[in-house]
C-alpha cells in the first residue's frame, strides 16, 4: 500500500522560502538586496486544507523573513569565524525591503504540481545597470520542490513603470485571460501576475500554464509580460509561435547549440496565439480603468 503524500506544512514552506532567500540575493558595494516578493504555489487539494489559515501563514512567513535577515546581519556584525567572512567575501548587510515583504500563497490551477510538491517564485527588483542607460529589471526565480529535490529557472524582465494599482490586492488582480483547448479539454486561465510562461512544462521546467499536447509545443514555449497597459510576447520554442497568423521573432540557437529566447514584441488584444501547429490560445487583456 502506497504511503500517503504529506501536505506541505508551514515549516516546509518556510524552509523552502528561506532557501530562495539565501540563494537569490544581489550584492552591492554597501548593501545586499534580497528577493522582496514571494509567490508560493501548492497543489489545489493541498491548498484547500490550509486555505482557512493562509493569512496567518503569510503573516508568520513575513515575520520569519525579517527575523532571518536580522540574524544574518547580526552574525556579520559580530564577525564570526574568519573563514566564514572569507567565504562570504565580507558581503554587505542585507536590506529589509522598505515596503515590507510581499508573500502570496496560491493554489496551482494548471496541474503543474503534484500533491506534496511546492512551487516558489521569488522576485528581486534590480537597479538599472551603471555602465549604460538601461532600464531597471526584475530577476524572477521559479523553483519547484519535489520528492527528488529542487529545480529552478531564472529570467530577468524590465520593470514596469510605477503606476497606481487598479486593485486593492495587486497580487491577485486579473491582467488578462487565456482560453485554449488541449488534450484534457477546454480551459480558461486568468493571468494574475505581470509575467507568464506557457508550455508543456516538466519535472525540471515549471510553467504557469501547463499544456497537455504534442511535443511540438516546447517545455517552455512562450512568455507573456505586462508593462503598464501594454503586453509583450517572447518565443522560446523549437517549432515557432504565431500571433494572428504572423510569426513571432523566433528563438535563436547560441554558440553552445542551446536555444536563446527571441526578442520581445508587442502583443495586441485580443489576439490568437498559435503554438507550432498544435494549440491556439485566445488572449484578451483586461483593464479596470
Amino acid at each position: 500500500m502506497a504511503a500517503a503524500v504529506k501536505v506541505p506544512s508551514g515549516i516546509t514552506i518556510w524552509n523552502a522560502m528561506r532557501d530562495e532567500l539565501l540563494m537569490n540575493m544581489y550584492q552591492l558595494p554597501f548593501t545586499t538586496l534580497p528577493p522582496a516578493i514571494f509567490h508560493v504555489y501548492l497543489h489545489s487539494t493541498d491548498y484547500e486544507r490550509i486555505e482557512g489559515i493562509v493569512p496567518r501563514i503569510v503573516a508568520e512567513l513575513q515575520k520569519a523573513l525579517t527575523e532571518e535577515v536580522r540574524k544574518l546581519n547580526q552574525g556579520r556584525s559580530r564577525g564570526g569565524m574568519l573563514s566564514r567572512l572569507i567565504e562570504q567575501e565580507e558581503a554587505a548587510p542585507i536590506e529589509i525591503p522598505a515596503a515590507g515583504w510581499e508573500v502570496y500563497i496560491h493554489p496551482d490551477r494548471n496541474d503543474g504540481l503534484k500533491p506534496g510538491d511546492l512551487g516558489i517564485e521569488s522576485l528581486l527588483p534590480l537597479p538599472a545597470p551603471l555602465e549604460f542607460d538601461g532600464p531597471p529589471t526584475t530577476r524572477i526565480v521559479r523553483s519547484m520542490f519535489t520528492g527528488t529535490g529542487r529545480s529552478s529557472t531564472t529570467i530577468e524582465v524590465p520593470q514596469a513603470p510605477s503606476t497606481p494599482a487598479p486593485s486593492t490586492d495587486p497580487g491577485t488582480a486579473e491582467r488578462a485571460s487565456l482560453r485554449y483547448e488541449d488534450e484534457r479539454g477546454p480551459h480558461l486561465f486568468s493571468m494574475r501576475k505581470d509575467t507568464l510562461s506557457v508550455g508543456r512544462g516538466g519535472s525540471s521546467v515549471w510553467v504557469d500554464v501547463q499544456l497537455v499536447t504534442s511535443p511540438k509545443v516546447s517545455r517552455e514555449h512562450i512568455r507573456i509580460r505586462r508593462d503598464g497597459r501594454s503586453f509583450f510576447i517572447q518565443d522560446l520554442s523549437t517549432w515557432g509561435t504565431f500571433v494572428n497568423g504572423t510569426p513571432v521573432s523566433p528563438a535563436v540557437a547560441g554558440p553552445d547549440g542551446m536555444l536563446r529566447p527571441g526578442p520581445e514584441q508587442p502583443l495586441a488584444s485580443p489576439a490568437k496565439i498559435q503554438l507550432a501547429d498544435a494549440i491556439v490560445i485566445d488572449f484578451e487583456a483586461h483593464f479596470t480603468s
